[in-house]
């Protein structure tokens, strides 16, 4: 049984951390349909020491979000994530970017969190970008991707209902891989500077009038 869903976050400037506490809020509200008890929620940031104190067990689902720098995740949310144990939690996992291409990240992520030991049953590309006050160089709100967003949680919840109504390991049944798609890349700009690499990212946003749409794989 689903007891508490837990979102991670890495959020320099806040975007992702909104997002994951969206994601988590509404994936439990969706879930108290299917489950007998209410389903809690509770958000950390990967940054803080305190996450990897954190005991996952299977009443839980986790959420991991993070933005995407150039195509790749920021390393210091890989380095983050490592040190926590996922204890085989199913789990969904998020990027946010500008709209312009989120490369890489959303196959990546998904790699050091299975790594990490989580189960990775989902996992999402959202667009999400923070609208720039040019005069005085401060941040709005950011947009979401609202119909994408809702469209995987009630798909996702769907299926965390359903593995979870069953014994899964009992029946020898396995939900069927996530394939997000992508590869590993290498760091370069953001292995030395990650504060550069999230300048560059910000800069292609803005110079980039194409953009691709939100994409999620269940």
């Amino acid at each position: 049984m689903i007891r508490k869903v837990i979102g991670f976050y890495y959020s320099p400037i806040g975007g992702s951390r909104l997002l994951t506490e969206k994601l988590a809020r509404d994936l439990a509200e969706k879930l108290n349909e299917a489950c007998p008890e209410k389903v809690g929620f509770d958000c950390y940031d990967l940054e803080d020491e305190r996450t990897c104190d954190l005991e996952l067990n299977e009443e839980h689902v986790a959420i991991i979000g993070t933005p995407v720098y150039m195509g790749k995740i920021p390393l210091p949310a890989a380095k983050a994530l490592s040190k926590i144990k996922g204890d085989d939690v199913m789990t969904l996992v998020s990027v946010s970017y500008g709209g312009r291409s989120y490369g890489n990240a959303l196959f990546e992520l998904q790699r050091y969190a299975e790594e990490a030991g989580f189960k990775v049953i989902g996992a999402a590309a959202f667009m999400l970008f923070c609208k720039t006050l040019l005069s005085e160089r401060k941040f709005k709100a950011p947009a979401i991707d609202e119909d994408s967003i809702v469209r995987f949680e009630t798909a996702a919840s769907g299926k965390i209902a359903r593995l979870a109504g069953c014994e899964v390991e009992g029946l020898k049944i396995k939900p069927a891989p996530v394939e997000a798609p992508g590869h590993m890349p290498v760091h370069l700009v953001s292995r030395y500077s990650p504060g550069a690499a999230a300048a560059a990212q910000r800069l292609c946003e803005r110079l980039s009038m194409k953009r691709r749409q939100s994409e999620w794989f269940l």
